[in-house]
């Protein structure tokens, strides 16, 4: 039997497809185009997961997982041919929601919009609830590649929130983590002996496959504040960003740059949107406060932002109101003390009303090419961070004015003790198959107006991966390390050693997407 019809005999016929056969795409990610792969398997089911990675294991072939496909670190696509693609999109299904011993368990295609959706009307949600790109973004490619941003601030990580996994190992064997592998036990507790879940979480597919996770719930808190500040620094804008965080008084707490207002502003319609403000009546916590906050939004304009070099927005919650006002008016103290001056509340309250932006924002607002890079850092070290970063930039000022590439900056704190600095490059160039199967069709046709620009796109990568290398001398830590981020490069030795020992022990051969984490 070959391994076409053995697999097909696993996930079925239609289920099966070779190069050329109408799914390359998968084999791209929002930046790289290269990718081969002797076969993209779409299973249906854990039990079809693992019969196609213990076929793989016997055929000598590699496995790639994939999730939602919004890598743009090469973190699925296949670094040798004799290998199978793994689209994880079909495993969609949310296992159990147990409001009782509040945990909900899902499979790793589940969207993060997927999961919002289905919990709110429980007035359930996960402490951090979702990416910008949630809409397609996946669970499983989430805890692969880290993930953060709605409710970051306050608490940290997705990967902070999971109490257990069952994963298939390079075998096609399953083990499960966490309390759920006790006899008779239930997914409700992590930390039982040493601890098996982390290694699998941020290992990008590289240790296994996850194909069922568990999260913590928290109830929604009744009331939610958002407010905005503009800065004339950077510097006076991350006293006060830091200064927020370290109180513990925010879940959300993001800064832009003027590059990246305009580019949010135009690509998100946030005024003209009629869906987003009719969310946002929905959010306000009756009709006549949301009608006042949507007409505060429709009349505002989107000139607000346009005096600020930099804007901080933020959201407070709280089950109580009176807590709510009280860190309300604690982040209005600490913004106004750094010289920030209040500004309409529009971005953070629409963000919170419509959390989960189209693929649309994959391109530029013209149709541009798009890719960030970032950084995480110890709060105290992102001063000098932005610092070097607008020298670096600065140094390739005259490229990028040739090249019409443009970087627009934000930062995100996470917890209470790190923030993350993310460049967004923009650039006109022709788009590629995965934008044509995830935009809409109207920017595709906007995207086509541009034509090829590998220029462009070459000094692209040369930023980031000096980016990255300048963000390393300060410790930085980045998420989505797929096979691009210099993971090994920048690892204690003993610590990669260590790593090393665990792949060894987990998978031999290497077959599980290898290159990942610098794994061979």
């Amino acid at each position: 039997m070959t391994a076409a019809t053995a697999l097909a005999a696993i996930v079925g016929d239609a289920n099966v497809a070779r190069p050329g056969e109408g799914r390359d795409h998968l084999l791209r990610d929002i930046f790289f185009d290269e990718g081969e792969a002797a076969f993209i398997v779409q299973p249906r089911s854990g039990d079809e997961v693992a019969a196609v990675v213990a076929l793989a294991a016997a055929e000598g072939l590699a496995v790639f997982p994939r999730g939602g496909g919004m890598s743009y670190t090469r973190a699925y696509i296949p670094s040798v041919a004799a290998s199978i693609l793994l689209d994880l999109s079909a495993l969609n299904a949310i296992v159990a929601i147990d409001p009782d011993n509040m945990f909900v368990t899902v499979e790793p295609g589940v969207t993060w919009q997927q999961l919002y959706e289905t919990l709110k009307p429980l007035g359930l949600r996960l402490p951090v609830f979702g990416t910008i790109s949630g809409a397609a973004a996946t669970a499983g490619g989430g805890l692969s590649q880290g993930a953060i941003f709605h409710g970051s601030t306050q608490y940290g990580t997705m990967s902070d929130h999971v109490l257990g996994l069952e994963v298939v190992l390079a075998d096609g064997s399953r083990v499960r983590t966490g309390q759920a592998a006790m006899r008779n036990g239930k997914p409700f507790f992590r930390w039982h002996g040493p601890d098996l879940t982390g290694p699998f979480l941020g290992d990008a597919g590289a240790l296994g496959i996850k194909i069922e996770m568990t999260f913590r719930l928290i109830r929604w808190p009744d009331h939610m504040i958002p407010l905005s500040f503009a800065f004339d620094s950077f510097e006076a804008m991350w006293l006060a960003q830091n200064a927020i965080a370290r109180a513990g008084i925010a879940a959300d707490c993001f800064c832009f740059d003027a590059a990246a207002q305009h580019q949010m502003m135009e690509r998100t319609s946030l005024v003209e949107d009629a869906a987003a403000l009719a969310q946002v009546v929905r959010n306000s916590g009756g009709l006549f406060k949301g009608l006042k906050a949507a007409a505060r939004i429709a009349t505002g304009g989107k000139g607000f932002l346009e005096s600020a070099a930099h804007s901080l927005h933020v959201v407070v919650e709280h089950r109580h109101a009176e807590a709510a006002a009280a860190m309300a008016r604690e982040v209005a103290s600490i913004a106004e003390a750094e010289g920030g001056r209040p500004l309409p509340d529009t971005v953070p309250r629409v963000t919170r009303a419509t959390p989960f932006g189209s693929m649309d924002q994959t391109l530029g607002p013209a149709g541009e090419r798009w890719v960030p890079v970032h950084g995480l850092f110890a709060l105290s070290d992102g001063l000098d961070a932005m610092t070097r970063l607008r020298a670096l930039l600065d140094r390739h000022a005259d490229a990028m004015a040739e090249h019409k590439v443009l970087p627009a900056i934000l930062s995100n704190a996470v917890g209470a003790s790190a923030m993350i600095i993310e460049v967004l490059f923009y650039w006109p160039d022709a788009p590629h198959p995965l934008h044509q199967q995830i935009v809409s069709p109207e920017k595709f046709a906007r995207a086509l107006r541009h034509p090829a620009n590998p220029a462009g796109r070459a000094l692209v990568g040369e930023l980031r991966a000096a980016i990255l290398d300048c963000f390393a001398d300060l410790g930085s830590a980045p998420f989505g390390i797929g096979k691009t981020i210099p993971y090994r490069a920048n690892r204690d030795p003993e610590s990669y050693a260590l790593l090393e020992r665990v792949k060894t022990a987990l998978d031999p051969s290497c077959r599980m997407n290898p290159g990942a984490l610098g794994l061979q």
